[in-house]
């Protein structure tokens, strides 16, 4: 499933490309905020972070979707400090709808999650493929920007050699701007 789903993401993109005469471009959508990761297979809590993404308009209903994120945490340790990132570059689709006011969307991404940690003089990183399933709300501050609080499940996948699968929760709240082109 997971290979079908990685062949697939580049053709949706592809297809976002096409030319379209210029009474038909899709909106652009722009997003950004902060984002907390939590790992509690290791009780885990990265609580400063950053996310950003882009969409555009496939049909009415789905969009494409592009996604970069990063959360962090320092544990103090006796001596030293551990430093603890997770970074992720992803790409995949979104489904929306209005209730009212508010657009709910739900969407499937897939890319790499880098993990990275140091400490005492040494470093380790590890990438992997992950899934990132995930729903959100989009409440209008302005006809073109909106708040945004989103839920992710971030599915990591083992590292040949490693133990390192599992899966993290991402929560997102930021700012959501939707241009016109």
């Amino acid at each position: 499933m997971i290979s079908a789903m990685v062949r697939l993401l580049p053709m949706l993109l592809l297809l976002s490309l096409l030319p379209r005469p210029a009474m038909a471009q899709p909106p652009i959508e722009v997003s950004g905020g902060f984002a907390l990761a939590r790992d509690p297979r290791d009780d885990i809590t990265l609580p400063t972070g950053w996310m950003g993404g882009v969409a555009v308009d496939l049909t009415h209903a789905l969009s494409a979707v592009a996604d970069v994120s990063g959360q962090y945490k320092t544990v103090a340790l006796v001596g030293s400090d551990a430093q603890l990132n997770v970074h992720t570059v992803m790409g995949g689709v979104r489904a929306s709808t209005r209730l009212g006011r508010i657009t709910e969307f739900a969407q499937v991404l897939v890319g790499v999650v880098r993990t990275a940690g140091s400490a005492f003089g040494s470093a380790t990183v590890n990438r992997s493929l992950g899934i990132q399933p995930g729903v959100g709300l989009d409440v209008p501050l302005a006809r073109a920007l909106s708040v945004r609080a989103q839920l992710d499940l971030r599915l990591i996948r083992s590292q040949p050699d490693t133990t390192n699968s599992g899966y993290e929760y991402r929560f997102v709240a930021g700012l959501v701007y939707r241009a016109s082109r």
